[in-house]
């Protein structure tokens, strides 16, 4: 209802756009701001008939707007809630949401009236604003200015004043400067005329340029209604009117430096007859693009457009191109870049009559060529006026635009939008998906079955649909499709399926990705699976017959799931020591199974029984399996000499040593024989039977008979299971020439081997001497470093034992080094952990 005028539209960021508007629908003379976001396809995003930027409302007017670089924007506008004219702001999200203070901020109050605001953005997602402001009258205005941070916070202690003289300013305007700061001009009456005088200001408050600013226009004829483009490259450009040759406007355009300085000053055409209200752009880094409404032809008003770049040069005929050949007269463009270099001009075609005007749009080359028809397009023809358009890009190569209408009446103006592809034509609906049922609740299906129920998929659009994916949450569910691309108003049919594996209440949601346009599209589903699981073994029993005792025997068990649900088994164990099982635990699908290890490992040589146990989710759980085996005796044993020398000994005489067996078996050791195969050589030690763990020693005698070396080797013969071992026995006999009755002589210096070797606790050491002399025994780990001393004395010929026991010692690798007298002889030893 009533009125809605003074759109305003900036890009979305996403090829559509936001706009905004004073709204009388809440009664005559009683305006609102509202806003709404209509998408690159023509859908209004926000609430219906726009979002209301303020809920406080009187007469709040003309409002200004600029993008805050995330997709929403920046409202500013004038408001007089508090007595007199103020200026507040308020930020709005891509989503219509109002992000500062729900009535607006505040951005400038006082006793003055507050009017004509402009804004730019500050690349921070804030803005800096500019206004005029007066007391009683527009003839004691000032120019001010104060920036607004992301948050609606004002950045600035307090607004800066631009303009302080005697006299006044008005009709602000600002734009970037590429640096956080803007560029500032107002028109300034100098007591005779006006003037356009220009600032620049940084980011943080400060006046770059002289006080009271920079005039850029002549001395001579009056100046006003600028306007300020950034070039994108740190420069400005200033448009303004100038009114020195009599009454009909001159349009003048100046690009400012960034220190004040002008890089050019010109006319927009060199023509009469007058130009107005130029719509301006920045079409590319250092370009303007502008239209204006001109008077060259007597009695009409005709659009001309023109490219000039920041050194002043004009891209296009000196005095511009006409856009349309249409005969009526042309008002209001607006410009924005086609994104290829040339410009997009809509203007206002009264071709029609005054009372029946159309929006109408042309597309010109970078090289000032029409490129749609010399009329241009009619974007909207709808009976009545369509008046002030306004465009932005669609970063396409094409135009969104939007105008006040008065379709529906003439006293009560509407706000309606459109979009132009880059080609000049428009938009097809695009692709829109439904879907018969947004769910499916499929119920109780068996683990290992399927259900399945089809729904319709439509596209009400009018391109065609591609679907792209159809993604599950949940693998139990899937969608498959008859096509994958439905053409306009067309449909298929697609099937839903869900395969339950276990037992479980299940949901999920099927996302399908399409170019529809309100996609991706989702369909809830749901189900739950009956399932019950089960175990099945491949023996009933297992036996794992004679085994020898401290050796082992393993046989696989397969177990599996014959059921239609997950099989937990939570314990694989057995309830006596010597069965073991590789495998504890595991969860079995449906139809699977695996191969555990069961292992006998007997440690004594008896019978052995006991059972496996399987504890599961499975109904018939415990799952019990008989297990038997019976241990083997196992009969070893160790000899600490295998190689003896006996050395030389005189006829006649003898000489013992001593030989240590050790039953390292589980059973008793049963010594049958233990004969050489030399009389010479002989055991004097009765044989006997050794218990498990146990050791004996027994003592061989070297009895030489005649003189020369002798060897032989000793057989024993017993029931372990390395029998029969052996022992190398030598020695040489010597001649007795003494007159007196023989002694025995010592026999050479040895060192045997210690035993055990390896060994954990003690090992005992043997050595011979053959003369008295002074002995050093001693103990070396790996690195050289003497751990122990165990001999350090005279002592006298003859067989000498001594038992090391380390203490401390870490495990390793040690050296026993013996020396006699100016003989020495060392021996490898390893201490087990």
């Amino acid at each position: 209802g009533n009125n809605q005028k003074f759109v305003r539209i900036v890009s979305d960021g996403n090829g559509g756009a936001i706009m905004c508007w004073a709204d009388e629908r809440e009664g005559q003379n009683f305006y609102r701001i509202y806003a709404q976001r209509i998408d690159r396809d023509g859908f209004v995003r926000w609430a219906e008939n726009g979002v209301a930027i303020s809920p406080a409302f009187n007469a709040q007017l003309d409002p200004q707007m600029v993008s805050d670089d995330a997709g929403g924007a920046i409202i500013v506008w004038s408001d007089p809630r508090n007595a007199d004219l103020d200026v507040f702001a308020q930020r709005i999200d891509s989503s219509g949401n109002i992000l500062w203070k729900a009535d607006g901020v505040i951005v400038a109050t006082g006793f003055a009236q507050q009017t004509d605001a402009k804004l730019t953005g500050d690349g921070q997602h804030g803005a800096i604003v500019t206004w005029s402001a007066h007391v009683s009258s527009s003839q004691d205005g000032h120019i001010f200015a104060q920036r607004i941070d992301a948050s609606g916070t004002l950045s600035w202690r307090q607004e800066i004043m631009l303009s302080n003289s005697d006299q006044f300013e008005s009709a602000p305007c600002i734009t970037g400067d590429g640096s956080g700061g803007a560029y500032v001009a107002w028109a300034f009456y100098n007591n005779q005329e006006y003037d356009v005088v220009a600032q620049r200001i940084t980011a943080g408050g400060a006046q770059m340029w002289v006080a009271n600013g920079i005039t850029m226009s002549p001395s001579i004829g009056a100046q006003d209604a600028p306007a300020l483009v950034a070039d994108g490259n740190g420069k400005a450009f200033l448009t303004y009117y100038d009114w020195s040759s009599g009454s009909v406007p001159t349009l003048q355009v100046v690009v400012i430096n960034p220190d004040g300085t002008k890089a050019a000053s010109l006319r927009a055409t060199s023509t009469s007859g007058g130009q107005a209200k130029p719509g301006t752009a920045n079409i590319g880094t250092g370009q303007l693009g502008i239209a204006w409404e001109d008077g060259r032809a007597a009695g009409k008003t005709r659009v001309y457009a023109q490219i000039i770049d920041n050194t002043g040069k004009k891209l296009w005929t000196a005095d511009g191109v006409e856009v349309s050949s249409r005969s009526g007269d042309q008002a209001t463009p607006s410009v924005v870049s086609d994104g290829s270099g040339g410009i997009i001009v809509v203007w206002e075609d009264k071709t029609d009559g005054v009372l029946e005007s159309n929006i109408f749009a042309q597309k010109i080359s970078a090289a000032g060529a029409l490129l749609w028809s010399d009329t241009g397009i009619a974007l909207c023809t709808a009976g009545r006026m369509q008046q002030n358009p306004v465009a932005v890009s669609d970063a396409a190569g094409g135009a969104i635009l939007t105008w006040e209408d008065y379709r529906s009446s003439f006293s009560n103006p509407e706000i309606y939008a459109s979009r132009i592809l880059a080609d000049g034509s428009f938009p097809t609906e695009p692709a829109i998906l439904t879907l018969s049922a947004a769910s499916v609740d499929f119920g109780e299906v068996d683990v290992g079955s399927s259900s399945s129920e089809t729904i319709t998929l439509t596209n009400a659009g009018g391109t065609p649909m591609t679907i792209t994916s159809v993604t599950s949450s949940d693998p139990h569910f899937s969608l498959t499709t008859d096509s994958s691309t439905i053409s306009a108003k067309s449909s298929a049919m697609a099937r839903v399926r869900f395969q339950p594996t276990s037992k479980d209440t299940l949901s999920a949601h099927i996302v399908l990705e399409s170019n529809s346009i309100f996609g991706p599209d989702t369909v809830f589903v749901s189900g739950w699976g009956s399932a019950s699981a089960a175990i099945k073994l491949d023996y009933t029993a297992m036996n794992f017959g004679s085994v020898k005792t401290g050796g082992s025997k393993s046989i696989a068990l397969n177990i599996s799931n014959p059921g239609n649900d997950t099989l937990v088994i939570s314990d694989i164990s057995t309830d006596h020591p010597d069965f073991t099982v590789a495998i504890s635990s595991r969860v079995l699908a449906p139809g699977s199974s695996f191969l555990d290890t069961v292992r006998f490992s007997p440690t004594d040589p008896v019978a052995v029984t006991g059972e496996l146990t399987l504890t599961s989710n499975a109904p018939t759980s415990p799952t019990v399996l008989p297990l038997s085996g019976t241990g083997l005796p196992v009969v070893t044993m160790t000899v600490d000499l295998v190689d003896i020398s006996f050395g030389d000994v005189e006829v006649g005489s003898h000489r013992d040593t001593s030989v240590l067996i050790t039953n390292t078996g589980n059973d008793s050791l049963h010594i049958a024989s233990f004969t050489s195969g030399d009389a010479r050589f002989t055991l004097e030690t009765q044989v006997a039977v050794i218990a498990p763990s146990e050791s004996m020693t027994f003592t061989i005698r070297f009895t030489p008979d005649v003189a020369g070396a002798h060897s032989a080797v000793f057989e024993v013969t017993s029931n372990g299971e390395t029998s029969p071992d052996t022992i190398r026995v030598q020695g040489t006999g010597m001649e007795v020439t003494a007159v007196s009755a023989p002694q025995v002589s010592p026999g050479t210096f040895m060192l045997h081997r210690t035993h055990p070797n390896p060994f954990s606790s003690a090992t005992t050491i043997r050595y011979d001497l053959n003369a008295s002399t002074s002995v050093r025994l001693a103990v070396y780990n790996a690195l050289g470093q003497r751990t122990a001393t165990l001999v350090e004395e005279m002592q006298q010929p003859g067989l000498h034992t001594v038992q090391w026991t380390p203490s401390g010692s870490p495990p390793g690798v040690y050296f026993l080094v013996m020396r006699a007298g100016t003989q020495q002889a060392s021996i490898r030893m390893v201490l087990m952990p």
